[in-house]
This record gives structure tokens, C-alpha cells and sequence, in this order.
């Protein structure tokens, strides 16, 4: 495990039970895509926000109800006008958000650009309604060009939701951290002084309490470092700090929840190049008390690299099983493959979760994927190691093939692959409805009728065998264990 440096005072017993329901529950609120009309999400305190449609506020504008009154608010606010702005990335898209705290009071937030030639940045306007009327208690405006995403939770221990809020720039890549806290009557902003690439909100530590994790990436002479912050009787603590991989030019997804059954924390995906990418895991150790980074290793000269997931495939982590947990890819070549050659067919993905009891990753499962044709297909155990692939991309057809390690073969240009193709053992296609009713025979079976395509298969092995063991084994599937590996890559 790389060294993380451990910037806390003390600690605590983690209260396993409750870090995890808390901690995954409010990740799976806030990093998990929702409706697009209407965002939901329960923050710690018991309150719920809810994003508003305001496109709809936007073009005919006919509001009524709560729309109405926040809506008039608004262009009081900005009489010269204005137009709305949106968060580009998180849960939360629209530029209306409204906290239902009760029927008596309630909170709401909103985004927005004053017209007039002489305004620049984006400002953010907090209401309260009292007595059943919506009041302005805070205006703020910002210099930056998009807000990046807002987020919700007691990061200040005083049982009621910070909005903390990533005020982004589109030319620089990076975004601004502030927190604004409701007190009362008004509205209280604080400048965390900290740039972030990707950033995300829950309880780490397991003490009831949200913190905030950022991760940033090497600008100039400062490295890239994951930090996680709380605040504490008005003061920034960074409770931990650790290094990330130096390479990373953009982090590309950021999956926050379980890593294993018990821990939280989160899970990036980082672009080094066009053709590299990699997987970083970070979360709170309990033993340590520190920000761990398992797969960070240091180089000579000092800086951090990620090697374990490094992949030249574009592949993001994500729960891929639905165990509520994230898995992360290991991306290898399939048998008959070189790394000049290889189709994205022509790997085999192994998806892996880490164990933070034995400090060590373990397999889930292992797919290849054709996103041309949006699916993916379970390798089941006995193949692992036993076959390759082929695919017909003018006739939509993948076909897996037993690989003969034992053999060689030699191509049209005299190169010679220690092992070849044996026996075709399945092939999966796609036709459109109006093939699939045309044609007749061939053995296929349908395995999903989706979106004007049908996807089928066909079993075409005929007793190939492997030995494992000293015992041999059939490659053989039935149609119900193909049907049963087989899914949507948007169903994901």
C-alpha cells in the first residue's frame, strides 16, 4: 500500500454497520444518475432536495405553485434579466434546486447569469420560505464560467446540510471548492482555497458526519494528491492527504460507494493518454487512520504511478453485478491477439473489487464487451484461458472460438503464433427485426428483442474439450447459460 500522509489529530472505533449503510447510501444519492425532470436525494440531516426542470422556466413561462414564487423572486432579483445555469456534472442538473423541508418552511437554491453588458461569472441566489413566502437570504456571485456540480451534506458536524458547491472553468479543467452553511436568516460562503479535478461528498470515517474528498491532478510543480476535508468549529480540517498517479492528464469517471462489503470509498478512472487509462481506488483506513491508495507504487524519481489497472482499453468502473458494490477492470488480450491488432473484441475484461481486510484485489467476473453492437457476454470459468474471438463487423456477428495453446500457425506474412484456432464453439448476432423474421433456419435462438434488433445466438461447438487437472473438461454451453450471460452494455 503507498504511504499516505495522515494530516488527523486522533480518531475513532469505526461503527461498521452504520459508515456503510450511511456512506453508500449517500453516494448512491448523489453519484448515481436519477430522472432527468426531477433529482432526488436525502441528505444526512433528513431533508430532501429536489432538482426542478427549469427549462421549462426557462421557455413558456407559465410557472405556478412553488415555480411561481421562487420564479417572480428570481427576476426580482435580476431585473435587468438573466438566464438560467446549469451544473454540468453530479446529480444535481438544473438550475433550480429546492430543499421540501416541511410544509411550513422550505429552502431552495438557484443559478444564474444577470443580462447586462458590464456582468461576467455566474451567481448563485439561496432562498427560505417563511410563513409561505420565499425570501432572498443570500446572493453570491462567482467568476467562474460553468458550475461543475453541487453536493449536499453535514460536513460540519452541527446535524444540518452544507451545500458545498464546485465552481468550474472551461478553459482550465478544474473547479473551485466552496461551502455555504444556512444560518438563520442568511446564508454563510466559505472559500475552501482548494482546486479540484473530481470531487465527492460522504462519510468516510464512519462518524456519522459527511467529509469531502477531492482529487486533483499535477499542475506545473504541484503533484496530483487526493486530500479529505471536514470542518470543524468554523476551520478547515484536511483530515488525510495521499498522492495519485503523477500521469493522469483528466479523471474521466469517479464512482463513489462500496468497495467491499464493509468499506466505503471511492473509485477513479483516469485517462494518461489516448491510448491509457487507469484505476485508482481511495478510501479511509480505519487501522491506519490515514487516506489509503492500494495500487499507488512510487517511481524512482519519487512520484506515484498507477501499473495493476493500467488498460489501453476505455472501459469505466461501475457495480457490474448489482451486489451494490464496484468493480473495477483488468483489461488482457485475448489468446491470437497482439497489442498491434487488438479489437475491442479482442479482450477480455476481469472485474475485480479490492479486499481492504487482506489488502488485495479478487475477481468478480469476466466479460468481453462489443460496444459496437452494445452488449456484453459472460465468460463462464471453464473458458478463461480457452478461447479467442472473431468478429464479422459486416454481418454484426462475434464468434468465440477454442484456442489451442499447443498448436502454432503462420500468417500470409510468416508470422508465427504459438497456438491457433480450434473449433467454432459460439456465435452471437445482431439482425434487425425485419432479418430476423426472414430468415430461416440456422439454428439461431433469440436472446433479446430490443429496439428494432434482435439479438441471437447459435451454438456451433461440437465436443471440443479441455484438460484442467489432468481431467478434461466440455466447452460446452446450453442456450439457457448463454441467455444467462448475455446483456445490454446501456443496461448497465
Amino acid at each position: 500500500m503507498a504511504a499516505c500522509r495522515d494530516s488527523s489529530e486522533g480518531g475513532g472505533e469505526l461503527r461498521k454497520n452504520k459508515s456503510v449503510q450511511k456512506g453508500f447510501a449517500a453516494v448512491k444519492r448523489r453519484l448515481f444518475p436519477l430522472a432527468a425532470t426531477v433529482l432526488l436525494a436525502a441528505c444526512l440531516s433528513g431533508c430532501s432536495w429536489f432538482g426542478m426542470d427549469a427549462e421549462n422556466l426557462m421557455q413558456p413561462p407559465k410557472p405556478t405553485g412553488e415555480r411561481e414564487a421562487i420564479y417572480q423572486l428570481l427576476e426580482a432579483e435580476a431585473a435587468s434579466g438573466f438566464t438560467l445555469k446549469y451544473p454540468v456534472n453530479g446529480d444535481y442538473r438544473s438550475a433550480i434546486i429546492m430543499n421540501q423541508n416541511g410544509e411550513e418552511a422550505g429552502e431552495a437554491i438557484a443559478f444564474f447569469q444577470p443580462s447586462g453588458e458590464n456582468v461576467s461569472g455566474i451567481s448563485v441566489i439561496f432562498m427560505k420560505k417563511t410563513d409561505g413566502v420565499w425570501s432572498n437570504v443570500g446572493t453570491f456571485n462567482n467568476p467562474a464560467t460553468q458550475i461543475d456540480k453541487v453536493e449536499f451534506g453535514d460536513v460540519n458536524a452541527d446535524g444540518k446540510s452544507e451545500i458545498i458547491i464546485g465552481w468550474g472553468n472551461t478553459d482550465a479543467g478544474s473547479s473551485r471548492l466552496y461551502v455555504y452553511s444556512f444560518e438563520g436568516r442568511k446564508v454563510t460562503e466559505l472559500n475552501m482555497d482548494q482546486s479540484y479535478a473530481q470531487m465527492a461528498v460522504m462519510d468516510f470515517d464512519g462518524d456519522g458526519y459527511d467529509e469531502i474528498f477531492t482529487a486533483g491532478l499535477k499542475v506545473g510543480e504541484q503533484p496530483a494528491v487526493a486530500r479529505l476535508f471536514r470542518l470543524r468549529s468554523g476551520a478547515i480540517e484536511i483530515m488525510g492527504e495521499c498522492a495519485l498517479d503523477q500521469e493522469v492528464t483528466r479523471y474521466v469517471n469517479a464512482a463513489g460507494g462500496l468497495v467491499d462489503e464493509s468499506q466505503v470509498g471511492i473509485v477513479l478512472d483516469g485517462r494518461k493518454s489516448v491510448n491509457s487509462m487507469v484505476t485508482e481506488i481511495l478510501y479511509w483506513d480505519q487501522r491506519t487512520q490515514a487516506l489509503a491508495s492500494p495500487f499507488l507504487t512510487r517511481k524512482e524519481d519519487g512520484s506515484g504511478t498507477v501499473t495493476y489497472t493500467a488498460r489501453d482499453l476505455e472501459v469505466l468502473s461501475k457495480d457490474v453485478n448489482g451486489d451494490k458494490m464496484i468493480e473495477f477492470p483488468i483489461v488482457s488480450r485475448l489468446p491470437g491477439y497482439t497489442s498491434q491488432n487488438a479489437a475491442e473484441v479482442g479482450n477480455i475484461i476481469e472485474w475485480q473489487r479490492y479486499d481492504t481486510a487482506t489488502l488485495m484485489p479478487e475477481r468478480v467476473m469476466s466479460t468481453v464487451n462489443n460496444s459496437n453492437d452494445g452488449y456484453w457476454f459472460l465468460i463462464p470459468d471453464m473458458w478463461r484461458g480457452n478461447i479467442t474471438t472473431v468478429l464479422d463487423a459486416e454481418q454484426r456477428a462475434l464468434t468465440f472460438y477454442q484456442w489451442l495453446p499447443q498448436e502454432t500457425a503462420e500468417d500470409e506474412n510468416g508470422v508465427v503464433t504459438l497456438g491457433k484456432r480450434g473449433d467454432p464453439l459460439l456465435e452471437i448476432r445482431v439482425f434487425t427485426a425485419k432479418q430476423w423474421d426472414a430468415q430461416k433456419g440456422g439454428g439461431y435462438f433469440e436472446l433479446l428483442d430490443n429496439d428494432n434488433q434482435v439479438y441471437a445466438a447459435r451454438l456451433l461447438e461440437s465436443g471440443s474439450m479441455v484438460t484442467d487437472g489432468g481431467v478434461e473438461l466440455p466447452l460446452s454451453m446450453t442456450e439457457e447459460d448463454v441467455k444467462n450471460s448475455f446483456g445490454l452494455l446501456s443496461q448497465d
